[in-house]
């Protein structure tokens, strides 16, 4: 009786490691929230990852077609696409009439529109305008700054 006693339990415990065991054969997930089956083989083709690049695009005093609204949305939708960078091309010099406005027009009319469309649109290069001459205010050279342009750096090198 008393051999009787000790070999339940211990029966009892053969049989929890066994079909302990026989679960783990037969790959099914530990986790209850896991959404694979058994039958869900890995795909053979590997993945390439997508290599961002940047796109610079140039434009003049005269001449932003470049930098268009279609332009740059249709970068903005590629995924390959990382930053996109509108480089000033030539001078940028405020006629008399214009003068001290010339780059805050730039920057309300031309720039500032585009940059606001995502943060992936940046300023890269130097803004040459009249040297001696006021044609900016500070707060206009700050902003072109923070864009990433730079103003007259032309000049002091």
């Amino acid at each position: 009786m008393k051999k009787i006693k000790i070999l339940i339990p211990i029966l009892l415990l053969l049989n929890v490691i066994a079909f302990v065991s026989c679960k783990n054969d037969k790959n099914e997930p530990d986790d209850p929230l896991d959404n694979k089956t058994p039958t869900e083989k890995p795909t053979d083709t590997p993945v390439e990852p997508i290599v961002k690049v940047n796109k610079e695009l140039y434009f003049t005093e005269s001449d932003g077609t470049q930098i268009s609204f279609d332009t740059l949305n249709k970068y903005l939708a590629m995924d390959n696409i990382d930053t996109i960078f509108m480089v000033p091309q030539g001078g940028f010099h405020a006629p008399s009439s214009v003068g001290y406005h010339y780059f805050e027009l730039t920057r309300s009319n031309l720039l500032e529109p585009r940059t606001n469309l995502s943060p992936r649109i940046r300023g890269k290069g130097d803004f040459i305008t009249n040297p001696g001459h006021p044609s900016q205010a500070p707060e206009d050279s700050l902003w072109f700054v923070s864009k990433g342009w730079t103003v007259n750096k032309f000049f002091t090198r």
